[in-house]
């Protein structure tokens, strides 16, 4: 139509009419905006969830944990997953609004669930080394507790089995193909009950704790901060892994990185309860179980692990040192709460288990 022709249209629509047109043109170019935007999820009013925006958090989805969360097929409690994107001094005044304070803990040995997916990156910033060191141990301890929830959930699986084998029950193939996915998962070719039951089993706190700090200088390290990585561990086949700065010459090993910080945890404790190196470690453990009370020490079974540093004695007699001057025995007796208080409760927008 030619521009006469639209004016004289034009002209003869009355002034309602014309508003009218210009408010349908409106709406369908507004919904055509819409549709030609990418899907996203809806949020929840803030009022509902006090403290989420305010602290620069973010409850973990469903696929952030599913990596992260394989290692059995049921869960005992709900933990609340955080990825944290907040500077620590926001951190820190979370710990505070919910009440963690290891003072607290070592009274009451009761751990809040909550979990960090990685090191806060201006950690290494905050001047007062024991406000490092207390972020770190709030950060890392309700991973180690919640790790430790899951191997003895398979722990108490195998010893199930083994009982009801004992009592001439029989085994269905669906326990038979357990008891062969454990094995594989802890180092063994065959499933035996009792190499299994010396492997499937917790590593005291004191000691995860002790050595986390060792390795990633209280969670500072380069390593830490771009690759969740708190133990150290090396690996000759990995091609995500992180190359030292200092590496000797000639040396192909890469440090391991995870997505997750409880990746990372994970690996660490499968890595001592499977590794041939660590063969002392599981029967000392083993023997601290059979004995009365069952405790399990980690200052003592510090003292085996000589094969996890080039520095042999001299790393143990650190990691000993870490334990004691940090008082992390104080932890080995601390249990993750099963139910989460309203404070907790309202950081999050939701619930998450990485047991899903």
């Amino acid at each position: 139509m030619s521009k006469a022709a639209w004016s004289s249209v034009w002209r003869a629509l009355s002034f309602e009419r014309a508003a009218l047109v210009f408010t349908g043109l409106s709406v369908i170019t507004l919904y055509a905006l819409v549709l030609s935007q990418p899907t996203a999820t809806p949020q929840k009013s803030a009022k509902h969830k006090p403290g989420v925006e305010q602290a620069g958090i973010r409850p973990l989805t469903e696929s952030d944990w599913q990596k992260a969360s394989r290692t059995t097929t049921r869960s005992a409690a709900k933990p609340i997953g955080v990825l944290s994107i907040a500077p620590t001094e926001k951190l820190k005044k979370i710990f505070d609004q919910i009440g963690y304070r290891l003072d607290t803990v070592r009274s009451q040995r009761q751990v809040p669930r909550f979990f960090l997916a990685a090191v806060p990156k201006d950690l290494p910033a905050l001047r007062e080394p024991a406000d490092r060191k207390n972020v770190f141990v709030m950060m890392t301890l309700p991973l180690v507790l919640h790790v430790n929830e899951l191997i003895l959930q398979t722990r108490a699986q195998l010893q199930a089995l083994d009982q009801r084998r004992a009592s001439g029950k029989l085994i269905t193939i669906e326990d038979q193909e357990f008891l062969e996915k454990v094995a594989s998962e802890y180092g063994l070719e065959n499933p035996d009950m009792g190499e299994l039951l010396k492997r499937v089993d917790i590593i005291p706190p004191s000691l995860a704790l002790a050595q986390s700090a060792e390795e990633s200088g209280w969670g500072t390290s380069r390593f830490a901060r771009e690759g969740n990585a708190l133990f150290g561990q090396r690996t000759w086949r990995s091609t995500t892994g992180i190359v030292p700065k200092k590496r000797e010459e000639g040396k192909k090993f890469k440090v391991r990185a995870f997505d997750h910080l409880l990746d990372g945890v994970k690996a660490y404790a499968q890595n001592l309860n499977g590794h041939p190196s660590y063969r002392e470690f599981r029967a000392r453990r083993a023997a601290m179980r059979n004995a009365t009370g069952g405790s399990i020490d980690g200052m003592k079974l510090a003292a085996t692990l000589s094969s996890y540093s080039e520095r042999g004695a001299d790393y143990i007699a650190t990691i000993q040192t870490l334990i004691r001057i940090n008082r992390f025995t104080a932890f080995d007796d601390t249990k993750l709460l099963d139910t989460l208080g309203k404070k907790l409760e309202g950081l999050t927008r939701e619930q998450v288990s990485p047991d899903a």
